[in-house]
């Protein structure tokens, strides 16, 4: 018997395997599709419940920036298995590991099996079988399914787990050569430092690398992992067998293609090499670039790799930012790419090899094609705007390249073409590294890191608020185990009603460490299940007893259970705890509910006017509906003035209509078949949701409150449109009443610039501007001459000739403004710099008064010369930073 750690279980690179000559037969011809459909339908044979894929973007866990592995979605039922809707589930579940902790992403298409995206398949049950159950499965399915044979597997098993070892040894009949034992670091998992955790077995596949003895973990390969949640572990470390048993497996669907395939690299799999091929063809659309190639096959999987991430990303609402998953996902589009620009692919890479992916991945999931043109439009604007960065980074990283015999890359170049150019620092680095030159990271993160602190300077009251958050969710699961639970009225309630009370009985309450109460009232009337609305307010009002008075307590905010149902109220308990069963009258604040309704009202029909005028490829991709505002972000290019008073047309022609408005629940399929529109970063209940329609105009599933018809809408006006980022517009809107006071705010606005322009009447109120924007124009230009004579006869105190780099530099020292009143001015330093620069080019000048500095190179007789890396050099010398 042999020992072996898991972590250094690895496949050469396929380029090393064909340089000696190894090979792998062909297990048999099947596709990834037909493994990811013979998973889900074996196991729906053994009692199953197949559920899709939940989002890569996890709803319910603000402690992962993407879903990494198949048991995320269900950590709430390892926590508590009791709560699970199904007992026993299967899924192939879309997982991303870029950025944060888990992070593949420099890997990829440098080694065999690390991918940004990749699918896992996995099955998990909450209680309903034991060890030999799943283990039998298991083998079962490797065996009659894939027809993987016995001889080239193995099996790992926690050395002090005999239990599972003698289930492969005397119930599958397992070779105990081929079973082997592994420490805890191998084979134990656990969920964190506290929590359900336990031994896992896992099976390998022997890759036959001759290179290797048959006992040499770098000879396999291990695809499927069984996880037996048997214990939970305190923070003393001390393991207490669970009441409820779980198990939870993950077999990566990349991985197990390549073997059933016999591939020597993940990439070589049937799906990737239909997006392959694409790059193929599209490289061959334009000029060959030469390369080598190890190093075009591996552009060529970035490009595959990342072209998948970015589309689902996008296909779920993610967008390209400057910060959290939309940086993350701007940096693989990016780094994609610079691989296609590598690849000699100048123009559209990703959008361009869209359809591969489509052809690849389409049929698995549909929603590739349904959001085809909205994804195509962010990635087109992403890549656009990047193109414009990549020039602009490269040249100024030649020109570093060619003045610098250190070969670093300052930590303060490297924070300028992040920080001012929007330059990635991974870029930077592999820019770097291709032309033998090291960046200075430490330096880079150092500079970030004091940017960032100044940054949160105003964020004082964060540690207070991420406290209480933490208590409410800590609460709220805790009461989600105990089955606490309430009726959601809200509903019924006509938002234009003038006032509601609901009379309820409190079923569960709380203490918060700032002296709120966390409380659960049945029936409740507050709002809280998002849907970008802002929750209810109001007020809960405890009943009197004999002996005490009303009490009216203000209810913050509310707050949605896990269930997503009902809410639980933030209340400002005066440190008094309510007690169950006390019954209380609950009262909305009826103004913001109606004003949420408008605007929720609003959204809806602004979405609809922007597909009428920008067509079917507008996208809801997030909104923020307020009691006196909306904010609605979509893929689009920019609107023009024209465009948008269209829009603002449309919706108050369709508010003016006075349509009802109609809720109506029914399946989702049934919804999708009447044309409903759903948001990408909702998962919604396949045989209950609720569909909000408007008429001849707009059907969408939406879980928010709403007017009883259209006409509360109007006015609507537009207050502002803009870029969020790429492919990504935003409209901020007010509706109704807030519009109303929106717009006299804006007359009484006008009415006061008239009196100062003493334009007579509004009318005349641009002519008037119009005139002062001319003075000005008179004034400025005046100036720029007195300058320009102020400047050629400012007076100098001292010269010092000096040399910066190579470059011949004259130092010019003004006189002080106590001798020169009224003349110290970083204009005039910069006009008396400029001047001397066209009058004696033969040198760089450097003109100092005072506090201001200024330096000017002429560009005819130093070409290659940038003035502000001479200035970095100068200050260098001198306490100052130069900017501008």
């Amino acid at each position: 018997m042999y020992a072996w750690n898991r972590h250094r279980v690895s496949v050469v690179p396929r380029q090393l395997r064909v340089g000696l000559g190894l090979h792998l037969r062909t297990v048999s011809n099947m596709r990834a599709s037909e493994i990811r459909k013979r998973y889900a339908e074996y196991f729906e044979r053994t009692g199953h419940t197949q559920l899709p894929s939940a989002n890569i973007v996890p709803q319910n866990d603000p402690t992962l920036l993407f879903t990494n592995a198949g048991m995320v979605p269900f950590k709430q039922y390892f926590l508590q298995p009791q709560t699970s809707p199904y007992k026993m589930i299967t899924t192939a579940q879309k997982c991303v590991r870029a950025g944060g902790k888990h992070n593949d992403l420099d890997q990829v298409g440098y080694t065999p099996r690390h991918h940004t995206f990749f699918e896992m398949l996995g099955n998990f049950s909450f209680g309903a079988y034991d060890k030999q159950t799943v283990i039998r499965m298991a083998w079962k399915f490797v065996q009659e399914e894939l027809q993987l044979p016995i001889d080239r597997l193995r099996v790992t098993v926690l050395e002090s787990d005999h239990e599972t070892y003698e289930i492969w040894r005397d119930q599958i009949k397992l070779d105990p050569k081929q079973i082997v034992r592994c420490g805890e670091e191998d084979n134990f998992w656990s969920m964190g430092n506290e929590g359900p955790c336990g031994p896992c077995t896992e099976i390998f596949w022997d890759t036959q690398d001759t290179r290797y003895a048959a006992d040499d973990e770098r000879r396999w390969l291990e695809f499927w992992n069984i996880v037996f949640m048997q214990f939970h572990r305190s923070s003393d470390g001390t393991l207490t067998p669970l009441s409820t048993p779980c198990v939870d497996t993950g077999m990566g669907l990349e991985r197990i293609a390549s073997i059933v395939q016999g591939k020597t690299n993940n990439f070589d799999t049937d799906e990737f090499q239909i997006i392959i091929r694409g790059v193929d063809q599209l490289q061959r659309s334009h000029a060959i670039r030469p390369l080598d190639a190890q190093v075009e096959v591996a552009y060529k999987r970035i490009v595959a790799d990342h072209l998948r991430a970015s589309a689902f990303l996008v296909s779920e609402g993610v967008h390209p930012s400057n910060t959290g998953r939309g940086y993350v996902l701007r940096r693989i589009i990016r780094r994609a790419v610079r691989a296609g620009r590598l690849l000699g692919i100048d123009g559209p890479v990703l959008p361009a090899l869209y359809l591969s992916l489509e052809a690849a991945m389409g049929a698995a999931y549909p929603e590739l094609i349904e959001r085809r043109d909205s994804v195509i439009a962010v990635l087109q604007a992403e890549e656009s705007a990047f193109a414009k960065t990549l020039d602009k980074g490269m040249s100024l990283l030649t020109k570093l390249f060619a003045s610098n015999a250190a070969k670093v890359v300052s930590a303060e170049d490297t924070f300028a073409l992040y920080d001012t150019h929007g330059f990635p620092v991974d870029l930077t680095q592999i820019i770097a590294r291709d032309h033998g030159w090291t960046v200075d990271v430490d330096g880079f993160n150092a500079i970030q890191t004091q940017s960032r602190e100044r940054n949160k300077a105003s964020w004082k009251s964060g540690a207070t608020r991420t406290q209480i958050s933490d208590e409410i969710s800590s609460k709220l699961a805790e009461w989600q185990t105990h089955g606490i639970s309430t009726r959601f009225c809200g509903y019924e309630i006509d938002p234009e009603q003038a006032s509601m009370e609901q009379h309820s009985r409190v079923v569960a309450s709380s203490m918060l460490s700032n002296g709120d109460a966390l409380i659960v009232v049945d029936p409740c009337p507050f709002y809280a299940r998002g849907g970008g609305q802002e929750p209810d307010t109001g007020s809960l009002t405890v009943t009197a007893s004999d002996c005490e008075a009303p009490r009216t307590l203000a209810v913050k905010h509310a707050v949605a259970l896990p269930n997503g149902q009902a809410a639980a109220l933030c209340v400002d308990a005066q440190h008094t705890e309510l007690q169950v069963g006390q019954p209380v009258v609950a009262a909305i604040d009826m103004q913001r509910r109606n004003g949420c309704a408008v605007h929720h009202t609003a959204t809806h029909l602004l979405h609809a006017a922007l597909r009428q005028v920008m067509g079917d490829t507008v996208t809801q991709a997030g909104s923020l509906v307020r009691p006196d505002s909306l904010r609605f972000d979509f893929t689009s290019t920019a609107l023009s003035d024209d465009q948008l008073r269209e829009v603002e047309r449309l919706v108050n022609r369709f508010a003016l209509a006075s349509t009802p408005v109609n809720v109506t629940h029914t399946t989702l399929e049934a919804a999708k078949e009447q044309g409903a529109m759903a948001l990408f970063t909702e998962k919604y209940q396949a045989d209950n949701v609720r569909m909000v329609r408007v008429s001849n105009v707009s059907v969408e599933l939406c879980s928010g409150t709403h007017l009883r018809t259209t006409r509360g809408v109007f006015p609507f006006q537009i207050t502002s449109e803009g870029s969020v980022g790429a492919g990504t517009r935003r409209i901020d809107a007010v509706a109704g009443v807030a519009a109303s006071k929106w717009l006299q705010q804006q007359f009484a606005y006008a009415q006061n610039a008239a009196h100062i322009l003493n334009a007579k009447q509004l009318s005349k109120l641009c002519d008037a501007v119009h005139r002062l924007n001319d003075t000005n124009k008179t004034l400025r230009s005046d100036a720029a001459k007195w300058l320009r004579v102020a400047a050629v006869n400012a007076q100098t105190v001292a010269t010092h000739a000096t040399t910066l780099g190579s470059v011949p530099t004259a130092i010019h020292i003004l006189a002080p403004e106590s001798s020169a009143p009224h003349t110290s001015d970083a204009r005039l330093v910069a006009e008396r710099a400029c001047h001397l620069r066209d009058t004696q080019p033969q040198n760089a000048h450097v003109v100092i008064q005072d506090t201001h500095i200024a330096l000017a190179v002429n560009p005819i007789s130093f070409p290659d010369v940038q003035a502000g890396a001479l200035l970095r050099e100068l200050l260098k010398k001198l306490p100052g930073k130069g900017g501008g």
